[in-house]
């Protein structure tokens, strides 16, 4: 009978403790949050278009979606990749300036990459990079480079006529003032005078001369020259004369 009691006492005592560790269990897996993962979603794609594609333009992206994701967006036929920036909650943008390099044109496909853990989301963008009337014009026209400061020249606009050669200025003749400077006008054989009696062959030719006159083209006189033996000039040939010597003019 004591043993009988001792057992009711000992049971009334820990049944509380048990209630309260089935109540502890029960609370903790109602309050133990369920483990999800969160799919990246690109809700819009938008970009500032530009009037020409041409070198030092700039494009701005914008791209719409989850969270505290990773977005790039890539240009088919440019040297580089955007990394986007998440300027609000959702909303990420970023830009891009048109290279020297870039070979896209105004319909070149261009995506966007939302990235969050292993899950990753892509969408093309709908519209073109040109604005208005120019995205046709410009639609089979490469990215237009800026004219470099060394070369001084403006690009042409499509279909203009190639530029004019730079003009070569001849620098002016000046006319020399040459004191010394003078034409021959002819050249004459001279024989001295020998007196009545007939002279021997050797007379006569110890006694022929050679004369040489020319006219100076600054003052227009005439002044002879004789020489023992032919010179060599001839009528118009251009020559200085230096203290009563000829010589040829070179210049």
């Amino acid at each position: 009978m004591k043993k009988r009691i001792l057992m009711c006492s000992l049971v009334a005592a820990l049944a509380p403790a048990g209630m309260l560790l089935a109540t502890s269990s029960t609370a903790l897996a109602q309050t133990a949050p369920a483990s999800r993962t969160v799919t990246p979603a690109i809700e819009g794609f938008h970009v500032e278009k530009v009037p020409r594609l041409e070198q030092g333009a700039a494009l701005h992206f914008h791209v719409y979606g989850t969270q505290n994701a990773t977005v790039n967006v890539t240009i088919d036929g440019a040297t580089r990749g955007v990394q986007m920036q998440e300027t609000d909650p959702g909303r990420y943008s970023g830009s891009y300036v048109i290279g020297n390099h870039d070979r896209f044109q105004p319909n070149s496909p261009v995506t966007a990459e939302m990235r969050l853990g292993s899950q990753v989301a892509t969408t093309v963008l709908r519209d073109g990079l040109v604005s208005g009337a120019a995205a046709s014009a410009q639609a089979q026209e490469p990215v237009r480079p800026l004219a470099s400061k060394e070369a001084g020249v403006a690009s042409a606009a499509p279909g203009a006529a190639p530029p004019p050669p730079p003009r070569t200025t001849e620098r002016p003749r000046v006319a020399r003032y040459c004191t010394s400077c003078a034409v021959v006008e002819k050249v004459e054989i001279v024989r001295e005078a020998t007196g009545g009696a007939r002279p021997l062959a050797s007379d006569v030719q110890a006694a022929q001369r050679y004369r040489v006159t020319v006219r100076f083209d600054t003052t227009e006189a005439i002044q002879a020259i004789e020489y023992d033996n032919n010179p060599g000039y001839r009528k118009g040939d251009r020559v200085r004369v230096n203290d009563g010597v000829l010589s040829l003019d070179k210049e």
